[in-house]
């Protein structure tokens, strides 16, 4: 479900492949990898959200309360690789400005080079 990499020398980068639809149960699951993950101290993660048809407002919901945890430790969540249906819903909610999203992996693992 994803792999570590080394985005910039200093602050390797969790990237986690999420599919299918991302609803409250699905997005559980990702929280508590990505809070294992937290609890060894890794702080930067983009989710590919290649393979993921939808996400509801519950996993929307799951989903930013991640993003301000990580942030509270000064990591970050960002996204990858939106399909049409996750990105309208984010803009609907009115946060897709708050989360960064990339169109393909290289530059979301890059634009952690400055974090």
């Amino acid at each position: 479900m994803g792999y570590r990499l080394n985005g910039n020398g200093k602050n390797p980068v969790d990237v986690v492949r999420c599919g299918g639809n991302l609803n409250a149960t699905q997005m559980v699951h990702l929280k508590n990898r990505l809070s294992r993950l937290v609890n060894q101290n890794h702080r930067y993660f983009l989710l590919d959200l290649k393979r993921a048809r939808w996400i509801d407002v519950a996993g929307i919901s799951i989903l930013v309360e991640r993003i301000q945890k990580v942030r509270s430790l000064r990591g970050d969540i960002r996204l990858v690789n939106l399909q049409p249906k996750v990105q309208e819903m984010l803009h609907y909610l009115g946060i897709d400005d708050m989360i960064e999203t990339y169109s393909n992996e290289e530059e979301g693992v890059q634009s952690f080079k400055h974090a």
